[in-house]
């Protein structure tokens, strides 16, 4: 069910993809094989031991259009040149795993630690929130294999509200009948939750795409110039002003009889 997460991105070949919290690799693998192993995936890991395992992955599968990355993604910056090329990101962060159904077998959805569902609801956000900042990004999903809605639908909605002007919700996997909790926010039906009862583990999916600003021209007058007839001046001179209606400007053209016969005077 995770990799539906992947499948909702929208990608294909010629993209630059980023996913930013990728060990152990499956969703990474996923990605690459829906790129028909081109393109560049960027399998972002912070930690050692998982960032190995990553590797071993990703070699095992021979994708070849995966690159590695030993880092934190917080600490990329979205104007590395590096990345210039990433349109889509996935964050699949840390969450509390309330939804594997393991974990859910053993503590029955009730030993819900408030405090860590709090820490890990912060860096979820934090996350989401610098993926959302790459320049170049044009959809980003966010996903855990949580049920709590601190880490699914309430990040999302406080995420959103931050970065409404530029970013919208759009309905994923419609056909999938469970949504997300509209008590939560108003839109968080375009989200996707799963559950035991679905014959799955508990899982949340959420794509966020970039707004399309319609591009407007900026009216521009045409340049237009009206000459004005040849006037006396100083004792037999010849004045002619040139106005540019464009640029607000005018200019003066002195004829004279002696030494110089054409002196251009500024009069601003």
């Amino acid at each position: 069910v995770s990799t539906q997460s992947t499948g909702s991105s929208g990608i294909n070949a010629e993209y630059g993809v980023i996913d930013a919290c990728s060990a152990p690799g499956n969703k990474t693998l996923h990605l690459a094989a829906l790129m028909g192993n081109t393109g560049t995936v960027y399998a972002v890991e912070r930690d050692g031991k998982r960032f190995k395992k990553l590797q071993g992955n990703v070699a095992k599968h021979g994708a070849g259009n995966v690159r590695p990355v030993r880092a934190d993604f917080l600490k990329i910056s979205p104007s590395d040149p590096q990345y210039a090329n990433v349109t889509h990101i996935l964050v699949d962060p840390s969450c509390s795993g309330s939804g594997m159904v393991t974990e859910s077998l053993v503590n029955n959805f009730q030993c819900k630690n408030e405090k860590k569902t709090k820490q890990l609801a912060d860096l979820q956000k934090t996350l989401l929130r610098h993926a959302l900042s790459f320049p170049r990004a044009a959809r980003v999903v966010y996903s855990t294999c949580s049920v709590y809605s601190e880490e699914n639908e309430s990040v999302v909605k406080e995420v959103l509200e931050t970065h409404s002007e530029d970013w919208e919700l759009v309905k994923v996997l419609p056909e999938w009948g469970r949504r997300g909790d509209n008590s939560v926010f108003a839109r968080a039906d375009s989200c996707v939750r799963c559950a035991p009862q679905d014959q799955t583990n508990g899982f949340f999916l959420a794509c966020f795409v970039r707004k399309v600003k319609p591009k407007v021209k900026p009216t521009v007058k045409p340049k237009v110039k009206v000459k004005v007839k040849d006037r006396e001046f100083m004792g037999g001179a010849k004045i002619q002003s040139v106005f540019s209606v464009r640029h607000l400007t005018m200019r003066y053209r002195v004829k004279h009889h002696y030494k110089y016969p054409y002196k251009f005077v500024r009069l601003y």
